[in-house]
């Protein structure tokens, strides 16, 4: 069977996804790991990828180039996204990367970046029939999807990543007293986003991976519940709502110690929480799931249909 690996360099972590051919033509995921990296720490809000940063990813490729020798994969695609693509010297840093580590990195658009989230959600066998609004919050960017199963109606990634978030309105620890200030500079960015969704009507918020995927597994917590965070997990909305209120007003150190998140995104969470809450209240959205799958799974089962 066919063997590739994924690279999927985002703003805060560098993740390694490997996959082969299944039976029926779908990806099977087999090895899949993440290495926290934050390229765009100190730099992004000056569209610059710092020395220190540059050092980081070189040796987060190194890791991830000794699994993929590992694992004796066949092709692999390296691809970059918000924080490379803004990045004055993102040329710069994509030639050190060939040089230091041998690995050929592609930058994709924002247009791209969506639609391969799209493909990723795809493969979730998350979509219906009915119009969803997807949402995937990075470091650098946030992409907007509206679309069901067979069709995307409208996308667009936004500058909104946490990291960005957090390089502008820091020092916010709680982020509660800059909230309004958060909430007003997301909304003069997604004036044509609530357009679209006023326009195409989408009944559900679909959170693809990351920071989705903490939402999950801290809520399950919160309740002792005995679900998990499976594509297509369904949140308690009232849950949610509650787990907003706290993180708004939690320091650093606070959200450090709560069950479910993942340490290295404590510092930028509250912003997560701020971006998916303000979406769902301005669309008067009910209903929230979760996609375990975006960008490096829809890459994944494409390039592999192709072998």
């Amino acid at each position: 069977m066919p063997r590739i690996a994924i690279l999927d360099l985002g703003t805060n972590t560098f993740n390694l996804l490997i996959a082969e051919k299944g039976e029926r033509g779908k990806p099977v995921f087999i090895y899949s790991k993440e290495l926290p990296v934050e390229i765009g720490k100190g730099g992004i809000h000056k569209k610059e990828i710092t020395a220190e940063a540059i050092q980081r990813a070189i040796k987060a490729l190194h890791k991830h180039r000794l699994k993929m020798d590992e694992f004796d994969i066949d092709e692999y695609y390296a691809f970059a996204t918000s924080a490379v693509r803004d990045a004055q010297n993102g040329k710069e840093f994509t030639r050190k990367m060939r040089i230091e580590t041998g690995i050929e990195i592609k930058v994709l658009s924002g247009e791209e970046e969506a639609g391969w989230i799209y493909e990723g959600v795809k493969y979730a066998s998350v979509l219906g029939k009915e119009c969803s609004l997807i949402m995937d919050i990075g470091g650098g960017s946030t992409e907007f999807i509206i679309a069901d199963e067979k069709i995307i109606f409208w996308k667009k990634s936004y500058p909104l990543g946490v990291s960005r978030l957090y390089e502008i309105f820091y020092p916010a620890d709680p982020l509660l007293p800059k909230k309004a200030e958060v909430e007003e500079h997301i909304l003069t960015m997604l004036k044509d986003m609530l357009e679209a969704a006023s326009t195409f009507k989408p009944v559900e918020l679909i959170g693809s991976s990351g920071s989705f995927e903490s939402f999950a597994e801290m809520i399950i917590h919160r309740t002792s519940s005995n679900a998990k965070a499976i594509n297509g997990y369904q949140f308690p909305m009232p849950e949610f709502e509650k787990l907003y209120n706290e993180l708004i007003v939690s320091t650093v150190e606070e959200r450090l110690q709560m069950p479910g998140l993942i340490p290295m995104r404590a510092p930028m969470f509250a912003y997560s929480a701020v971006l998916t809450d303000l979406t769902l209240k301005k669309l008067s959205l009910k209903r929230m799931r979760l996609s375990r799958y975006a960008m490096k799974e829809g890459i994944a089962g494409d390039l592999l249909s192709k072998l």
